[in-house]
């Protein structure tokens, strides 16, 4: 979501977290489009060929997408939630992101990713370094992240949590 306001400042705020990284072996898929597409590839024009921006891509394709790639990052500047945070650790990838009350409730810091101060580019670019330098990690972190997901956040669950709630509220009257 390429839009104005809090995703536009993530994007900036990224490409912030990434510009100390210059001199590191990394690239970037940037999956989705926008009304500010346009600022967003100017913040990261420095980066050159580094940075592929894939668009609005089809839904069956992203598992595909996000399986290819080592980590998830994103700033998540007052992100209440983050689906495709959610779908990064189904997918089996660490989740690097900013830290809020939505995204603790999907990334577990240490657990399933890495969570930063909220717009703290700094603190983004050291849990990115960390997790270049660490291929383990990365992947013990996207094993936990995968079943975390299936464990809490999968249909079979949701149903379970969504009985739960709705048999306690008709016990209340």
């Amino acid at each position: 979501m390429m839009r104005p306001g809090a995703k536009l400042a993530s994007y900036r705020l990224l490409a912030a977290a990434l510009a100390p990284l210059a001199g590191r072996d990394w690239q970037l898929l940037a999956i989705g489009d926008g009304p500010v597409r346009a600022e967003i590839e100017i913040a990261f024009a420095p980066f050159g060929d580094r940075i592929r921006f894939a668009g609005t891509v089809d839904p069956d394709a992203v598992p595909g997408l996000l399986g290819a790639a080592d980590l998830l990052v994103w700033p998540a500047i007052g992100e209440a939630f983050g689906m495709a945070l959610l779908e990064a650790q189904a997918a089996g990838l660490p989740v690097i992101a900013g830290r809020s009350a939505g995204v603790e409730s999907i990334v577990a810091d240490g657990l399933t990713g890495l969570l930063a101060p909220p717009g703290d580019a700094t603190a983004l670019t050291e849990r990115i370094t960390a997790l270049l330098d660490d291929p383990l990690g990365r992947r013990q972190l996207g094993t936990a992240a995968r079943q975390r997901v299936a464990a809490h956040h999968d249909l079979p669950s949701a149903a379970a949590r969504l009985d739960a709630i709705l048999r306690e509220a008709s016990c209340a009257y």
